[in-house]
């Protein structure tokens, strides 16, 4: 498509995917929290996870996520809020910027991607052998999560279509966190999958994005809320907008939309 404004989302990609140096620093870090929490007494083993480690991460948003699989313990598996003391009142020993949240403890990091410690208990395996966990949520509650089937899956996907698979993940998520989250960064990767699963090869940028909306908005993960699902509807809209703006030579008008949806740091100039 000569008039799609394919270059502003490669230029958008650059500004909010973190470089290979970044990436690393950021593990890094983790690693140095992961030997810290050895040293916890509830902590049984440390898992590096999450978006950094599978490289859909984007700057600004995005924190490690380490899984601290702690000893079963009858009350804290009635209240996952005691979990989230227990894991935070030790690493405050260590760490000064401590905050504790539903689902992890946050360690924020100036300038740099924080680290999120999520309590876990082991709850059997998967069809593949892996572990299994329940991971704190709302109301004092757990969840089942399944972090080996996500990695196996955004890995299959990325070898049969490309980088430009994460491409579109890294820009389904820069869209959310700009637009008040309506999608979770851990669903907007199942979204991902769902929409991309069948075909031969990645559309450019802005066809992903596009795609990946208007399957966001036809299947809205559960966790999504009415509000959320109405902001994902629209954006489907204003997308189809885009490239049917494009399509018919109107790249400013394209370019204007892109931005409505991405924000500033997407670029106007038209290439």
């Amino acid at each position: 498509m000569n008039n799609s404004p394919t270059k502003n989302f490669h230029v958008l990609l650059d500004r909010i995917s973190l470089s290979t140096s970044e990436r690393a620093a950021a593990l890094s870090r983790a690693e140095s929290v992961r030997e810290n929490l050895k040293d916890c007494q509830l902590v049984r083993d440390c898992i590096v996870t999450g978006s950094m480690a599978r490289s859909t991460a984007i700057r600004t948003f995005s924190d490690v996520d380490i899984i601290a699989v702690i000893e079963d313990d009858p009350e804290m598996a009635e209240n996952s809020n005691l979990a989230i003391s227990a894991i935070s009142n030790f690493l405050s020993r260590t760490y000064s910027n401590i905050e504790d949240f539903d689902s992890a403890v946050h360690i924020a990091l100036p300038n740099e991607p924080g680290v999120d410690v999520v309590p876990a208990l082991l709850a059997g395996k998967n069809l593949s052998g892996h572990s299994l966990f329940k991971i704190p949520t709302e109301r004092r509650a757990w969840i089942d999560y399944d972090p080996a089937e996500q990695n196996q899956r955004i890995e299959q996907l990325t070898q049969k279509l490309g980088d430009e698979f994460k491409h579109a993940i890294r820009l389904a998520k820069w869209w959310s966190r700009t637009n008040g989250s309506p999608i979770p960064s851990y669903e907007i990767e199942g979204v991902a999958s769902r929409t991309f699963l069948g075909w031969p090869e990645m559309p450019p940028p802005p066809e992903a994005l596009a795609a990946f909306l208007k399957e966001a908005a036809a299947n809205s993960p559960k966790k999504v809320t009415d509000y959320g699902r109405s902001l994902v509807k629209e954006a489907a809209l204003i997308a189809q907008e885009a490239l049917d703006l494009a399509a018919q030579g109107d790249t400013t008008g394209s370019i204007d939309c892109w931005r409505c949806l991405l924000g500033e740091q997407f670029p106007t100039v038209v290439f």
